[in-house]
């Protein structure tokens, strides 16, 4: 229930939906002990970012990049995004774009099965 709710005295009513704040989770709580690795969500807003990300990477976690937020300048993004593929190679992880707005880039030893569309109308023989 929100707080506009309980000032219009509005009762909480009873769906089928899930509660989706219960998974909007930690890194480890009572219940569930810490993961050994995480899949992580970055928000590529700048080069302190893309550090953040060398960081995760570091710590053998999985990221998700948004790069969104630095869309409108291509020639930054670019670089950044260089710095990030030139390091995920040094420590033999992987890149790969998800999307046009997100990439996919993993921690050593972890590689992304990348499959090629199809061309059609070619034959081998």
């Amino acid at each position: 229930m929100g707080l506009f709710d309980k000032i219009m005295g509005k009762g909480e009513t009873s769906s089928d939906v899930p509660d989706l704040e219960d998974m909007i989770g930690s890194e480890g709580d009572l219940i569930s002990p810490p993961a050994d690795f995480y899949v992580k969500r970055v928000d590529l807003r700048n080069e302190g970012d893309a550090d953040l990300v060398l960081k995760e990477l570091g710590q053998k976690n999985i990221i998700i990049l948004n790069v969104l937020p630095l869309s409108k300048q291509p020639n930054r993004l670019k670089s950044i995004i260089a710095k990030l593929k030139s390091h995920t190679g040094k420590i033999d992880g992987d890149i790969a774009l998800l999307s046009a707005d997100s990439i996919l880039l993993t921690p050593g030893h972890v590689k992304i099965v990348k499959s090629k569309p199809k061309q059609s109308g070619t034959k081998i023989e």
